[in-house]
């Protein structure tokens, strides 16, 4: 049984708009009478706009950026229905056998909210790099905050080699569901549920007994990201970098990788990038930053991230060069991955009956036990279905 694997059964309007819908077709493809009212623009300032969002995903092209709305936003390329939280997690390259842990609404946080693999690892590989150039081998112990549900210390640990590895010591998070998640796939992680801005890092020196050479983290980025209409420093969130950066001048890593969206450039309410760069300069790091495209490095999925490095020494930090391109030999690599191709090794998913709210499927009870647990029970739960 593949995990997060289900759907539903989709009726009415809402199954016509997805069987019009041609592949790579979004909302405005839609014969006019299937088109959402929130689409339609109206009046002199012809205002208003697509806030509801669809797009039928292509087999051999990547998709947008997978966020927490995926449920009705991306259309499956061949079949009348919405991607699986499991098949969004493909477009993240998790591995089939990652459990999110949580209710619907909360995987779906988890994996829209995730760094992909892929170009985790391709940073960490830069990381195993710089870290190299200066001396420093065997196995490196890695503090992550903001960790979510693990795609960026996946990452990392995917970089490894037989010279270097990276060892998550200590990871942290305010959301419970993704310490669950994290806790069944990888306890070792060493989980911390907390709120950066209640606890020091002294107490991460005590968690891990010493100072870690790696810190990674993307502290929250909705505030600045277009989506979440660029708020930045209004929004409490949109200060939680600067924690970030108070526990680095305590654990004084070789090297620093803070994460956020590309938009956090494009603030125009303050200078965050002369902000972040001040702040790093103040504690003795050196930084410097990169827009990074995860399709570049075979993730099937058209991400932008801003990608932050900071280092104690001289800076020398080289960003990863592109594996893959929009066409063959563009960087001399691979053309880049399909949202289709990605998840097409999948078995059929299950199916959520509309009413009542229990699968169709002989462990029913089980599953939905899942759901309304909290606790050990859980991951006992998940251990079964596991082996059946």
């Amino acid at each position: 049984m593949i995990c997060n694997h289900i759907t539903r059964e989709y009726t009415g309007i809402v199954l016509e708009r997805i069987k019009h819908l041609p592949s790579g077709g979004k909302m405005g493809d839609l014969p006019s009478h299937l088109q959402h009212e929130s689409f339609v623009r109206v009046g002199a300032k012809n205002t208003g706009g697509p806030n509801m969002r669809l797009l039928r995903l292509e087999m051999d092209k990547p998709s947008l950026t997978v966020t927490a709305y995926i449920f009705n936003k991306f259309v499956h390329p061949s079949e009348h229905r919405y991607i699986t939280p499991r098949e969004a997690a493909c477009l993240q390259d998790f591995p089939d056998d990652w459990t999110f842990v949580g209710g619907l609404g909360e995987t779906h946080q988890q994996i829209g909210n995730a760094v992909p693999v892929k170009l985790a690892k391709a940073i960490a590989s830069s990381v195993a790099s710089f870290l190299a150039n200066i001396g420093i081998y065997g196995e490196i112990p890695v503090a992550s905050y903001f960790c979510g549900a693990g795609g960026l210390d996946l990452g990392f640990e995917k970089a490894s080699s037989e010279n270097l590895k990276f060892k998550t010591v200590f990871a942290t998070d305010i959301d419970k569901s993704c310490g669950y998640t994290i806790q069944t796939n990888r306890p070792n992680w060493n989980f911390f549920l907390g709120d950066i801005t209640c606890f020091s890092g002294d107490i991460v020196l005590d968690q891990i007994g010493g100072h870690p050479i790696v810190v990674i983290g993307g502290p929250p980025c909705q505030p600045f990201s277009v989506a979440g209409k660029q708020k930045a420093t209004q929004d409490p969130l949109g200060t939680l970098y600067r924690n970030y950066i108070d526990h680095i001048s305590i654990l004084k890593p070789e090297i620093v990788i803070m994460e956020n969206v590309y938009g956090l450039k494009q603030v125009k309410r303050s200078d965050m990038l002369k902000e972040i760069y001040r702040s790093f300069e103040d504690i003795g790091y050196e930084v410097k930053h990169q827009e990074l495209i995860a399709a570049d490095f075979g993730t099937p999925q058209l991400r932008r991230r801003l990608i932050f490095v900071a280092t104690k020494r001289k800076n020398d930090f080289i960003f990863p060069l592109p594996t893959h391109s929009q066409e063959i030999g563009i960087f001399g690599g691979e053309v880049y991955e399909g949202a289709g191709k990605s998840f097409y090794h999948l078995p059929k998913p299950l199916i959520y009956q509309k009413m009542p709210n229990k699968l169709i499927h002989p462990i029913t009870t089980s599953l939905r036990s899942i759901t309304d647990l909290m606790g050990a029970n859980r991951f006992a739960l998940i251990d079964q279905l596991r082996t059946g």
